[in-house]
């Protein structure tokens, strides 16, 4: 793979920023802590956020994306814009000569996902997908136990993945499972090494202008059968702001998981809390998660030019064609076949 002179001579990965939402703090303090990565610009439509964003880190801001790309020499583009406005920004920057991490969901089509690969491949570019939870230890054992035939032959894969209503105004912009649903379809996935021939899903919608709940049932090649549970229903006083569970069922054994697992547990006159953290841990001024360990290494593979053998982006934009399939289930009532 070819690289740029500019990069193989400077001592930092220079890196663009497009979007500077509550995502972005995750990737912010990931940056510092890694060596020999610097945030050299960054885009936002919120002029405060730039300002801020400018201040803290001394770095160049701008209104326009577009602007950004065609001004600074960026050698790494981080796209954290919301979920509709992912494709245009990663492909002008994939065009421009830079390698490309873009969060969840890659696109909201199959076709723009090929598009985005498409374009990394002429352009010889790196291009990753946030799908961070092939980072948790605890997905990869069981992936690992089931690779390895410990559990005999899989049957079934129920994944719930349901999330708090005060998150749904926000998110309601997009189906829930380009959301939350689009974790699961990738885990599943992931776990079986097999893929996903048809889809049955059901929706229902409260307040607000789309679903908040959805069940999804995909039948995978291999025979396996996997359920996907979302909601953005978890109440203001539940004593946890997620409820993520997974059964993997198989012939020879079974493996159950949850979150919060309910291993930290805060009693107080505020009520009980059970504590998350699996995806982000603070100690004394340092940060440690699978947000920290995908952004390490994909910056570990635009230092060696190396594509990911983790975050492939034809898995993500496999995780897209079902996510759709799995929607127009929901709309028609009826199942859906995807074609091989």
């Amino acid at each position: 793979m070819v690289i740029h002179e500019h990069q193989q001579a400077a001592a930092h990965i220079r890196v663009g920023m497009i979007g500077l939402g509550r995502f972005s703090q995750f990737h912010l303090k990931c940056l510092k802590q890694l060596s020999n990565v610097k945030l050299v610009a960054a885009a936002d439509l919120n002029e405060s956020r730039r300002l801020e964003t400018a201040e803290e880190w001394g770095c160049a801001c701008y209104a326009s994306w577009q602007e950004m790309i065609d001004t600074e020499k960026l050698d790494a583009v981080i796209v954290l814009t919301p979920e509709m406005h992912h494709v245009e920004p990663a492909l002008a920057a994939l065009q421009a000569g830079c390698h490309v991490f873009v969060e969840k969901p890659m696109a909201l089509t199959e076709q723009d996902a090929e598009r985005m690969i498409e374009t990394a491949k002429r352009n010889k570019r790196l291009l990753m997908v946030g799908h961070v939870l092939r980072f948790d230890p605890r997905m990869l054992a069981a992936r690992q136990a089931v690779q390895q035939g410990e559990l005999g032959r899989i049957r079934s894969i129920y994944s719930r993945r349901n999330n708090p209503s005060r998150y749904f105004s926000l998110y309601e912009r997009t189906n829930l499972m380009y959301i939350l649903g689009i974790h699961d379809i990738d885990l599943q996935r992931w776990l079986t090494g097999a893929e996903v021939v048809e889809v049955f899903a059901r929706s229902s919608s409260g307040a607000g202008n789309g679903p908040d709940l959805i069940w999804a049932m995909l039948t995978f090649s291999d025979g396996t059968i996997g359920v996907i549970e979302n909601n953005w229903l978890i109440p203001e006083q539940a004593p946890a702001e997620m409820d993520v569970r997974m059964e993997i069922v198989g012939e020879e054994g079974s493996i159950h998981f949850q979150d919060p697992d309910q291993s930290l547990v805060f009693w107080s006159d505020h009520g009980v809390v059970h504590k998350a953290s699996y995806i982000w841990n603070e100690a004394y001024d340092s940060y440690a998660g699978y947000i920290f360990e995908e952004m390490k290494h994909f910056y570990q593979c635009v230092r060696d030019s190396t594509p990911s053998p983790i975050l492939l982006p034809e898995d993500a934009k496999e995780a897209v064609r079902v996510a759709e399939a799995i929607i127009l289930s929901s709309q028609t009532g009826q199942p859906v076949r995807l074609a091989p």
